[in-house]
């Protein structure tokens, strides 16, 4: 059988070879055909120009649309049984109503209050209210849809809800509970807390916050009400008590120093009801202000630093105590500042930004109080001209005091101010905080319907004179947040300076 299998391998082996081993190559395949000479394709036809459809409209400018016409609010006013003011002013374009219950008294006007406890008051309204705790307050505002929130500034204080006109009744009994019965649980007021510190913390590594903790503390000093934030400073907060808390609330919150500005899908007819089920029983007194007091004389050198380790930009500002708003000349130096650093076509921007390129953009503002806020014209200054900005600063605010503006200047002044009115009554929202300005600043009411034709009447003399009561640049702080290593010694060459630099902390507290 071995014999056998060897056979059949073996012609198997043979069956393997391939055929052509044994015939001749093939031959070469034929070599490929020259290339076909190329000749010139015949130039393509030009294409037809392209035309425009609205090309005679791209010409030119296009022309002014016609002038906008607005119509100021007619403000309904009354007052409940229990002194509350109510300012009210019906609109049914959509069916959304705001309310709130807006206080006279601010953080700036409790005298002995300790820095901050106003502030800090005002965020814990809603922490507790009624019997409510912190979540069902929440959870029955989302119920109902509601925008809401509650809080204390430098003139008042307000709790505010925003709601369908058809769920207004239930959104009052919370906002009513909140305002008049604020419970400030334990528990709440240190989960606050420590958010509240943590926050201030986090402030000293923000140059901006860092500038005005400086700005406020140099130029009002610790004593003054405007001399710290509006939150206070970290170590303060960590001490208040509930007592301070409490204490805030009674000196802030009282029926005949409050007023309840309403705007929205409601009739006056179905509103008195309502406010009165639930704000006519409010008892207590007026609260009272707080004297206005005046900010100290400077002393020593005026350049105050606060040192920013690597900060590209620096932060200055020229500062000195303002203006209160019940000044009578709100209207002209609202102008005034307008053509100094209010707006972008300002002098400030244009000659800082535009012409020198020290900055992205540089402004002027009052911050117009019961009391007198403080003035600030500066930005954030590329560091390497730090110097440079203040002495155009110093030098644009002279101007503003020697030369008189120009006819184009006041035309644009007059008329940013003008259009910028309507835009304060865009939503209920914003028609309800103009009608609050009414009740905190005791303006008539017929404030807005008027202010036009107030603003149309100030003339280039009144700028002028206005600039030259307000403004005074030889005794204004110069306040600087930037790197110490690239801009102490510049600065120290200023003759504000007096050869010493006022050095803060990034709180505004003196340096040794």
């Amino acid at each position: 059988m071995k014999r056998a299998l060897v056979a059949p391998l073996a012609v198997l082996a043979l069956a393997l070879v391939p055929a052509c081993a044994s015939q001749p190559p093939l031959p070469p395949p034929p070599p490929s055909p020259p290339p076909v000479a190329s000749w010139p394709k015949p130039p393509a036809p030009p294409e037809p120009p392209r035309t425009t459809p609205d090309a005679p409209f791209r010409d030119g400018p296009p022309a002014a649309g016609p002038a906008v016409t607005w119509t100021p609010p007619r403000v309904a006013s009354w007052t409940l049984p229990s002194g509350v003011r109510v300012l009210f002013v019906e609109r049914h374009d959509l069916p959304i109503v705001a309310v709130r219950l807006v206080t006279g008294v601010g953080a700036g006007d409790v005298a002995g209050a300790r820095p901050g406890a106003v502030a800090f008051m005002g965020a814990m309204l809603e922490q507790g209210a009624g019997k409510r705790g912190a979540l069902a307050i929440s959870d029955d505002y989302e119920a109902l849809g509601a925008d809401h929130g509650a809080w204390c500034d430098w003139d008042s204080c307000a709790v505010s809800v925003k709601v369908l006109s058809s769920r207004l009744a239930p959104a009052l009994d919370i906002a009513a509970d909140v305002a008049l019965r604020p419970t400030l649980p334990d528990a709440e007021m240190e989960r606050l807390r420590k958010r509240w510190v943590a926050g201030l913390q986090a402030d000293k590594s923000n140059p901006g916050a860092m500038e005005q903790n400086a700005l406020a503390a140099s130029l009002f000093g610790r004593a003054h009400p405007s001399g710290h934030g509006l939150r206070g400073e970290p170590d303060v907060a960590a001490k208040l008590t509930r007592a301070d808390v409490e204490q805030a609330y009674r000196r802030a919150f009282a029926p005949r120093s409050s007023t309840l500005v309403v705007a929205g899908d409601v009739t006056e007819g179905d509103l008195r009801p309502l406010l009165e089920a639930r704000f006519g029983k409010w008892t207590g007194a007026a609260a009272a202000r707080a004297p206005v007091t005046h900010a100290p004389a400077a002393k020593g050198s005026r350049v105050v630093l606060v040192d920013a380790p690597g900060a590209a930009q620096s932060q200055v500002y020229l500062a000195e105590e303002g203006v209160p708003f019940a000044s009578p000349d709100r209207i002209p130096l609202g102008v005034m500042n307008l053509v100094l650093g209010g707006m972008f076509s300002s002098r400030i921007n244009l000659e800082l930004r535009e012409a020198k390129a020290y900055t992205y953009g540089a402004r002027s503002r009052f911050s117009m109080r019961h009391g007198a806020g403080p003035f600030a014209a500066g930005g954030a200054m590329f560091a390497e001209h730090t110097v440079d900005a203040v002495k155009e600063l110093i030098a644009q605010v002279a101007r503003m005091r020697d030369e008189p503006v120009t006819a184009e200047e006041l035309a644009d002044a007059k008329e940013n101010a003008k259009l910028a009115l309507p835009a304060r009554f865009e939503s209920v929202d914003d028609l309800a905080g103009a009608l609050g300005d009414l009740a905190v600043y005791g303006l008539p009411l017929d404030e807005y319907a008027t202010r036009a034709a107030r603003i149309d009447a100030v003339t280039a003399a009144d700028v002028q004179r206005v600039a030259k009561k307000w403004l005074h640049p030889e005794a204004m702080r110069i306040v600087v947040t930037g790197d110490r290593a690239k801009i102490e010694k510049d600065l120290l060459g200023l003759d504000a300076a007096g050869g010493k630099i006022d050095r803060r902390d990034a709180l505004g507290d003196p340096i040794p």
